[in-house]
């Protein structure tokens, strides 16, 4: 199912001879966009004749699906809402009671009660069993299920990064006569992904006495996987122990192999992967545990807290770990879990009524988070109960997916008219905002310093605030920093920020461009510039990570990392069959080092002058920035493992 923005003339004229059920396989439906709306006689003309009508029923399976039309869009079309409200009511008229509902249009048209409405008409959806709304005009992933039972279902496209960096997905819905069983998201372009994590190396190994420990990361678009053993090969081949592993989230696998203090320094580790289709798959790993240099990462521990992490970098508290997770398929999966800093253990978890796709905040004993709901929790980091919460959007779209802050015990969250500044310890709010509204999500960090607040809206502006008052004091929306979706950095007068295709030094008073790169690079990444002694630092959306000298803006060097894993930065696609070498993790800097992960599944060292210093293959992208806490480095990748890494001797 296509909910819309096929997209204008060109897109829709590829689609009807490529995406089609003659070519797909399966049956395969169409929706109007509001960029199908296009130019011709009406505006769905052109939709018409290459996809036939556009507001049509039918049956599949125990349920019943209605789709209707975006009610306008880039061209007038010859339908209103009235029209396709009295079709509603006589096709639905028509409908077994009993039969689940899917209603399926580009945007999520209708209001929390589910009731359509015309200019003189109007019809309840819920009146008719209705199970699911499908939709898409968001893009990007953000699913609930909290309405009156009804599974409300958006989806990116599937071949490029969201609007908000939302992975490229699409879902796979199980629908039973009680409406939806289950949803599994379904990342494009992985085919027998198989990687050892651990063990590699003497440094990437887990081991407890005569108990080593085993982590893979394995996914199949096409493919569901049944079942993975490991198995540890002599140098003849023949097998001298087996583990199966067990499924920890949807990329993760872990077992244990027993008996192994009298091995070689090098060996073999076979994965045989078993899929729902019959066939198999198989890949061996050499593993050298041979002594290695004492001034690189070395793994302590690792634990997988069963569900997706997005940007949540680990967030580390006295001996303490939390780390928060998202859920795009309705599961209960979201959640904010506690971990033993020392082991992984898990200590508490809370689970918040959506996604928390970004960083948790921390204030005098309590955890803050802001779900894509707009909902604010504050936790308990003793016992993860729930001290306070407010509702500050009303769960209105776009969904939330920045990351507040706090400083002096105030925490700034929210977006647009519900962008706030609330008392850390009560809730109680400070001021919210009503200088401005709109644009997308800003999947980037908000920023405050002694007298600002920085933050943004994509496609519409970056704007900085009095941090106290919350007046809006400047916004800058020209030469591509309109598109937010990093965040910014400051030194004592000015502050740093990249746009479209340029990184940028704005006078921190007036917003006036100091400086700027003149460059054709990708910057639509959540991460903000990191600023090291005289280096500015920031990922981009194709090549890696590149260092600009901070006085001159001028290129001093580019480290590139491999082909993204899933895609994520916004629009960025392999269709254009160019590298897309994304990195939405910001750089960290310590001990003289820079460190993060990229969408490559890499956890990368560098030296301060870009040089490689140590790779880690994790075998998952990595999103998160990660966390550096005294000699430890904390890192959260997608498949929701948690790793902790000791950092060796600094030469």
């Amino acid at each position: 199912m296509h909910t819309g923005d096929i997209c204008y003339e060109p897109g829709m004229q590829f689609h009807a001879r490529q995406v089609n059920t003659a070519l797909m396989g399966v049956p395969t439906y169409y929706t109007v966009g509001n960029h199908d709306l296009v130019k011709g006689e009406y505006g769905e003309k052109l939709f018409e004749d290459l996809f036939g009508p556009v507001y049509y029923s039918f049956e599949a399976g125990p349920a019943y699906f209605v789709v209707t039309p975006m009610p306008g869009g880039d061209y007038a079309p010859s339908y209103n809402q009235d029209q396709v409200i009295a079709w509603l009511k006589k096709d639905l008229a028509l409908k077994a009671k009993d039969k689940p509902l899917v209603f399926i249009n580009h945007d999520l048209i209708v209001g929390k009660d589910f009731v359509m409405k015309g200019k003189t008409d109007s019809i309840d959806l819920k009146q008719y069993n209705l199970k699911a709304f499908l939709y898409g005009h968001w893009h990007n992933n953000y699913s609930f299920g909290s309405r009156d039972g009804v599974a409300v279902i958006s989806t990116n496209a599937p071949n490029k990064g969201g609007i908000d960096n939302s992975v490229a997905q699409f879902m796979v819905i199980d629908m039973d006569k009680n409406g939806v069983r289950n949803i599994t998201p379904k990342y494009p372009y992985l085919s027998d992904h198989i990687a050892l994590i651990y063990p590699q190396s003497r440094l990437m190994q887990i081991s407890n006495g005569q108990k080593l420990e085993i982590g893979a990361s394995i996914y199949h678009t096409e493919k569901s996987v049944l079942s993975v053993y490991a198995k540890l090969l002599n140098e003849q081949g023949s097998v001298l122990k087996t583990a199966r592993l067990h499924k920890a989230s949807d990329w993760n696998w872990r077992g244990t192999l027993i008996g192994t203090t009298s091995m070689n320094q090098k060996q073999t580790i076979l994965l045989e992967v078993n899929y729902g289709d019959g066939t198999q798959a198989l890949k061996k790993f050499g593993w050298n545990n041979e002594p290695a240099s004492p001034n690189l990462l070395q793994l302590t521990w690792s634990k997988n807290i069963g569900s997706n992490v997005w940007k949540s970098s680990p967030l580390v508290q006295g001996q303490r770990v939390y780390v928060a997770s998202i859920d795009d398929a309705i599961g209960g999966k979201s959640k904010i879990q506690a971990l033993k800093a020392q082991s992984g253990e898990t200590i508490w978890t809370f689970h918040t009524q959506n996604s928390v796709k970004q960083k948790l905040a921390y204030s005098n004993g309590l955890i803050l988070a802001t779900d894509m709901g707009g909902t604010v929790y504050a936790i308990s980091e003793k016992d993860g109960k729930l001290v306070w919460k407010k509702d500050l959007s009303g769960g209105r779209l776009p969904g939330y997916v920045s990351a507040g802050v706090v400083d002096d015990g105030i925490y700034y969250t929210g977006a647009g008219n519900y962008l706030s500044a609330l008392k850390a310890d009560d809730g109680t709010i400070i001021w919210q905002n009503r200088d401005w509204n709109g644009g997308e999500g800003m999947p980037g960090e908000l920023l405050s310093t002694n007298d600002y607040l920085i933050t943004g809206a994509n496609w519409n502006s970056l704007f900085v605030h009095d941090r106290r008052s919350g007046k809006l004091l400047w916004k800058r929306n020209e030469d591509g920093l309109r598109f937010r979706t990093g965040g910014a950095s400051a030194d004592s007068s000015s502050f740093y920020v990249a746009g479209l295709n340029n990184v940028f030094q704005l006078d921190q008073k007036t917003g006036t461009v100091i400086k700027k790169t003149q460059s054709e690079d990708d910057f639509k990444v959540m991460a903000s510039p990191l600023l090291a002694e005289q280096l500015l630092i920031m990922p981009t959306a194709t090549n890696g990570v590149k260092a600009f000298d901070r006085s001159s803006l001028t290129e001093k060097w580019n480290f590139q990392t491999g082909e993204a894993l899933i895609y994520t930065s916004a629009y960025s696609t392999p269709d254009l069959h160019k590298k897309v070498g994304t990195v939405e993790s910001g750089v960290r800097y310590a001990a003289g080092k820079l460190f993060f992960g990229g969408s490559d599944g890499y956890l990368y060292v560098l030296n301060l002058d870009g040089t490689l210093v140590q790779k880690i293959n994790l075998g998952t992208p990595i999103l998160a920035e990660v966390t550096i806490q005294g000699n430890k480095v904390y890192v959260a990748d997608f498949a929701g493992n948690i790793y902790c890494f000791m950092m060796g001797k600094t030469e």
